[in-house]
């Protein structure tokens, strides 16, 4: 290659670099409106409530799947009576606390408490599977 071919190579090159970068920043972060100051923001206004509605469908999807897999290892006696009978607890109460809190909407502290115990109810019931000597702890 001549010296002007790569010059003229690395010209257009960097060129249609800038061109796709100017074109990909051009474009709305969220799509279509739907991220802060988007028309559903103008449409709904600024409610926590509306923006972790969803978020409230999840815990109690996730509290579900929690007692399911408890009831499937207690139907494959992987844990003992003892350990289900203290998941089941633990799990109850976490609904109970839900339910309680989500009275009148979540914010995002309770949001960040009930995923707290969500996750922790999980990591017991992977310690009780794991752990073979049928007690709590």
């Amino acid at each position: 290659m001549t010296r002007l071919t790569r010059i003229t190579v690395a010209a257009l090159l960097t060129a249609s670099l800038l061109a796709t970068a100017g074109a990909a920043s051009a474009q709305p972060a969220y799509g279509y409106g739907y991220g802060p100051g988007g028309y559903e923001r103008e449409r709904y206004g600024s409610d926590w409530r509306r923006e972790t509605a969803w978020r409230a469908g999840e815990i109690r999807d996730q509290l579900d799947d929690l007692a399911r897999r408890i009831d499937r290892n207690d139907r494959r006696d992987r844990i003992s009576e003892r350990e289900v009978w203290g998941l089941r607890r633990e799990v109850r109460a976490a609904r109970e606390q839900f339910r309680w809190m989500n009275r009148d909407g979540l914010d995002h502290r309770e949001l960040r408490h009930l995923q707290a115990r969500v996750d922790h109810i999980r990591w017991q019931l992977r310690g009780e599977r794991a752990d073979w000597n049928d007690r709590r702890g």
